[in-house]
Formats: structure tokens, C-alpha cells, sequence
């Protein structure tokens, strides 16, 4: 056996998400997977596989006292002959996969932070600055190698196991550990990025969200146009209110861009400056998502409340930002952030819906938002204030989104556990995903993860 154990060690995202271990196995192999499974289940111990180590529910704490699987020896990246399909370990990073792959001319559809693991986000279903033209990365799972609760390892496809193909994505955190899987793999493009970044203090705020509305366009606009940003605060731009921090990404040049950036310029920023021939391998350092960025940032507290939208609603960001501005005004929250996230829908679209198991509400709602809270320390009034602030955001949020979706979908990888199953997974999928759960994991051996039973 490969594999290596650590006894009492904890390894966490966050104090507030710390189960405690009694022990650490580092696995590298597939049968190592299959042996700490099988060693866990002889002694009725819970065991929790662990990768990029970002997950923030609540339930992930259930685990304590168990196994943690860590998956971070698992690093293999091999593309295939044909340059079309590439094999990853299952403890393979964003980051190491982007830049393996830009060395040999090609990308895959990833998610949007350089430190998450390549798989987790997959099994949630996966946003990506690429869903525009190749849809989620779920989307783009050809194959995975998965290791069931009875310690069985099994190969799922749309030939082999499809019922649990479809499964895993969009709800695999409940079906298996996945060793190593494949996925898509696409030539680079010719041209690299363009990035225009615009600042906005809080008077401007209803401007700006008519003009974001404008070019997102409900998420159909050019796969080339990303759009995401932050409220925050910015004591250079603003020391009283928070600060809109928005970047519009193009796949194109400056002049090519520039249409878009014209209505944003309309609601008159304070700052607009252009990164310009951004590289793919530093697209997600020059957007604030790098590796050792405040996005990939732990040890510290964090909490979020995520909603999905069909557009922005303006009396409800106001009210919202109302919210944040007063958490974020105790000098504890001062480095939260607010995500506004459209990362453009044809793509996902274009995608047959019924393939895989990520909710419709996923693919039809393009707008994420996740007022983010992150804070140091135990203090359990401090936990408590920004739980009661996270919800009053999110219920403003949902409250305007009436109009346009009457939702409250949450994208599953945003969850922060008190949600309800429908509105992760979508009432079309419940039903045969808590019917595959009992077949594949009767005993719920995988049930940290916001699970199905």
C-alpha cells in the first residue's frame, strides 16, 4: 500500500469548517483508495476525501472524528495522443492542470480559482470563464475511475455505469471518490486576453447594475465576454462604503471589447484601467483568483450565502448593499467580499440538459451572487453576526429576484448547507438521484457534502 497515515491531524478550509480527524491517509493510488475505504468500514469509522480543501458547508463537519482521504498525491495530468482527451489525478489543482496543459497548447474547462481542485467544482456541475463556448465542466467529463462506499473501484461513462455518470455530475460528492477521471481538452486559441477593470463608488451603484444588466443580457451574450467582480472595500477609492470592483474579460483585443466597456463607461466610473494580451496560464492571477490570492485565501472563518438570478434586481442590491456595508464596517469583516458573477450561457445552452444530473435552474439562472464574510478568530458572536447578515442578503437578494424567476436555486458548490435539497438539485433530479443514492451508497457513507438522504 502507497499510501501514508497521519494520526489526529485536521487539515481545513476554515475553524468554521474543522471536522477533526483521527487520522490523515495521503493516498496514490486507486487501490489505496479502495484499502483506507475498506479499512474505514471494517471499523464503522466515516472517512472524507479531501483535494483542494475549499468546501464551506456546514455539513462537511459531520465527518468528525473520521478519515480524511487526502487526494493531494494524486497529481497525474497525461494527455492523449490526439490532443483531445486528458486523464487527471483526482487530487490534481486548477492551477497545475492550467499551466501542464497551456505548455502543450491546449486548455480544459476548470473552475474559477486557481487553488480548488479540478474535481470538486466538476461534481457540483462547474462554472467556468469557458462555459460560453464548451458549457459547464461537468459538460466535459468523458470518463472517471470512481471508488465506491464498498471499496469497489468501477469505470463510469456514458457506456459503462451511465446511471452514475449522470450522477456524478452534478451530485458526485454523493456517489464516490473519483482517482482519476478524463476530460475534454481544446486547443488553445489563437488570441489572449483582454481585461478592463472598472471601480464605482456606492452612488453609482444602481447605474452600474443597469449597465451590467445591458451587456449581460440575461447571459446571452458573446462566449468570449466574461463578466465578474466584487463589492468590497477599497479604502483608496472609498473609507466610508464599500466599492464596486468589476472586470469585464474578452477573449480578443482592446478595440474589440471596447462596445462593451462603452455602457459601462456610460454609468461613470472613477477608475478604468485595461490589462491587455493576458495569457490564459495568468488569466486567473490578473482576475484576483490566484493561487496565493485573497479568493484561495484559508485559515480564516467564511461564510456564504449564495443565490442564483436571472438578472439584477436594483432595490434589492441597494438594500443589500445596505447589509454588507454594515457587517463590513466592524473592522472583522472589512476584507469580505460580495461576488457578482455572469460568466455568459450559450454555451451551457447548447448542452442536453437531461445528460447530466446539474439543475436546470443552474444552466437557465446565469447570474451567481455570494456575499462572501470572512473573519479571524473563534468568537462565537462574531460567527453569529455574520450568519445573520448572510441570510438577511440572501433573502434581499431572492426577495427581487421574484420578478424575473420567482427562484431561489443556490449553484451547489456556493451551498452553505442550510439549504433545501430541491434548491441545490432541482426538483426534476431529486427523485432518481436519492433513488441512485440507495443503490450506489445505501448507508450514506457519502454524506458530508450536502447529501441526498
Amino acid at each position: 500500500m502507497a499510501s501514508s497515515f497521519h494520526s489526529l491531524g485536521i487539515r481545513a478550509s476554515s475553524p468554521r469548517i474543522e471536522p477533526s480527524f483521527t487520522a490523515i491517509v495521503e493516498v496514490a493510488t486507486e487501490e489505496d483508495i479502495q484499502q483506507a475505504i475498506n479499512y474505514a468500514n471494517r471499523c464503522d469509522i466515516a472517512f472524507l476525501a479531501v483535494a483542494g480543501g475549499h468546501g464551506w458547508q456546514s455539513t462537511i463537519n459531520n465527518a468528525n472524528g473520521g478519515i480524511q482521504i487526502d487526494m493531494r498525491k494524486m497529481q497525474q495530468i497525461e494527455l492523449n495522443s490526439n490532443g483531445t482527451v486528458v486523464l487527471i489525478g483526482g487530487g490534481v489543482l486548477q492551477r497545475h492542470l492550467t499551466q501542464t496543459l497551456y505548455r502543450l497548447g491546449k486548455q480544459a474547462v476548470t473552475g474559477l480559482c486557481e487553488c480548488t481542485s479540478i474535481i470538486g467544482p466538476l461534481m457540483d456541475g462547474g462554472h467556468s470563464v469557458l462555459q460560453g463556448f464548451y458549457g459547464f465542466v461537468a459538460d466535459n467529463l468523458v470518463s472517471a475511475r470512481v471508488v465506491l462506499a464498498s471499496g469497489e473501484a468501477v469505470t463510469a461513462s456514458a457506456t459503462e455505469h451511465p446511471e452514475l455518470f449522470w450522477a456524478l455530475r452534478g451530485a458526485g460528492h454523493n456517489f464516490g471518490i473519483l482517482a482519476s477521471f478524463e476530460v475534454k481538452a481544446y486547443d488553445l486559441p489563437k488570441t489572449n486576453w483582454t481585461i478592463v477593470s472598472v471601480i464605482y463608488t456606492q452612488d453609482r451603484l444602481e447605474d452600474f447594475v443597469d449597465a451590467l444588466n445591458d451587456v449581460d443580457s440575461e447571459g446571452d451574450h458573446a462566449p468570449e465576454l466574461v463578466l465578474a467582480g466584487a463589492i468590497t472595500r477599497i479604502p483608496a477609492f472609498d473609507t466610508v462604503y464599500p466599492v464596486v470592483a468589476y472586470q469585464l474579460s474578452y477573449l480578443g483585443t482592446a478595440d474589440e471589447v471596447e462596445p462593451y466597456v462603452a455602457r459601462f463607461r456610460q454609468a461613470s466610473p472613477i477608475s478604468v484601467t485595461t490589462a491587455e494580451n493576458v495569457a490564459y496560464k495568468d488569466y486567473y492571477i490578473a482576475t484576483s483568483n490566484g493561487y496565493n490570492q485573497t479568493a484561495c485565501q484559508k485559515d480564516k472563518n467564511i461564510s456564504g450565502y449564495a443565490i442564483s438570478l436571472r438578472k439584477y434586481n436594483k432595490v434589492a442590491i441597494r438594500k443589500t448593499f445596505g447589509y454588507f456595508s454594515n457587517l463590513t464596517a466592524d473592522a472583522r469583516f472589512n476584507t469580505s467580499v460580495w461576488l457578482l458573477e455572469s460568466y455568459g450561457s450559450r454555451g451551457v445552452w447548447a448542452q442536453n440538459y437531461s445528460a447530466t444530473a446539474v439543475a436546470p435552474a443552474e444552466r437557465n439562472l446565469p447570474v451567481l451572487t455570494v456575499p462572501i464574510t470572512w473573519w479571524a478568530g473563534n468568537s462565537t458572536e462574531a460567527r453569529q453576526k455574520a450568519e445573520t447578515y448572510g441570510k438577511l442578503m440572501r433573502g434581499a437578494l431572492a426577495a427581487g429576484d421574484h420578478e424575473t424567476s420567482n427562484s431561489s436555486h443556490v449553484y451547489l458548490n456556493y451551498a452553505i448547507g442550510d439549504e433545501s435539497l430541491e434548491q441545490v438539485y432541482g426538483v426534476e433530479n431529486l427523485p432518481k438521484l436519492q433513488a441512485l443514492k440507495r443503490r450506489y451508497d445505501p448507508a450514506n457513507k457519502f454524506g458530508f457534502y450536502m447529501p441526498l438522504i
